[in-house]
């Protein structure tokens, strides 16, 4: 199993972080995408792959923080032109695989709309430009953050949709662009729609992940999520598509390992 969505730097792990990787390893994950949100963040990345060679790491800044990027009105900032700048540099380091995670969320609605879509729009030029995938949020924004990958242009590396909560159109137009789902915990819960998203997608356009420390799958709903339990939601998925659980770790690894390169391998 990889863990294509994790944030292993988070405090909630605290001093437990190596405890965390361990349980994980003798779990059965082989591999994890630690994911960078903002600039801090995207350092810690870079800092854990280069420590851990199971680990690979992306840098991006999400939207929340996307006034980091542009003003209220979506203009690119004096600021906001060195982040850019800087986000290039960590992109450079050989353990980054994608720019991640970015998009659009309009349920908290934590920056600017313009600002959000000015960010977006200017990493998802960063990420065509250096040939590498990217790791979208879209959350409440299914329809515009669609729009906007259309309008900029699909990135040369293609992408993943981080925590998948799109409906059966988002799952069509993902499949015409080469666009993988990232599955996680929501799977398993009671009458979320997953299962029938996951079974119209099949498994050639899955990636497993846990978005760790949250969104904890069915036993552990309620509690911090870790790497360990990607098992329960790769279980999930198998019964779903009705295939043996190793054929399915099998298939979602290898599409890990086409868009983001082997753990390990650099």
């Amino acid at each position: 199993m990889i863990d294509s969505h994790v944030h292993l730097n988070r405090p909630e792990f605290g001093a437990e972080a190596e405890e965390v990787l361990t349980r994980a390893r003798t779990a059965g994950v082989t591999g994890f995408l630690n994911v960078g949100y903002d600039l801090q963040t995207s350092r810690e990345s870079i800092a854990l792959a280069t420590a851990n060679p199971d680990i690979l790491a992306t840098v991006g800044i999400h939207p929340h923080d996307a006034l980091m990027v542009a003003d209220e009105n979506g203009l690119i900032t004096e600021d906001g032109k060195r982040a850019l700048q800087t986000l290039e540099e960590l992109a450079a380091d050989q353990r980054v695989v994608a720019i991640g995670e970015i998009g659009l969320d309009f349920f908290r609605d934590l920056s600017p709309r313009p600002a959000q879509k000015a960010a977006l729009q200017a990493q998802l030029a960063l990420a065509d430009r250096l040939k590498l995938p990217v790791v979208f949020h879209v959350r409440d924004a299914w329809p515009e953050t669609l729009e906007q990958i259309d309008q900029c242009g699909v990135p040369a590396g293609k992408g993943v949709l981080h925590s998948f909560s799109g409906d059966a159109t988002a799952v069509a137009w993902a499949r015409e662009r080469g666009f993988l789902l990232g599955i996680g915990g929501p799977v398993t819960y009671k009458n979320s729609k997953l299962p029938e998203m996951v079974a119209l997608a099949g498994v050639d356009m899955i990636l497993l992940e846990t978005d760790a420390p949250w969104l904890p799958p069915v036993p552990y709903r309620g509690k911090r999520n870790e790497s360990a339990y990607l098992a329960h939601t790769l279980e999930k998925v198998a019964e779903i598509l009705e295939m043996d659980i190793a054929e399915v770790d099998r298939k979602t690894t290898e599409s890990f390992v086409r868009m983001f390169g082997q753990p390990g391998a650099l």
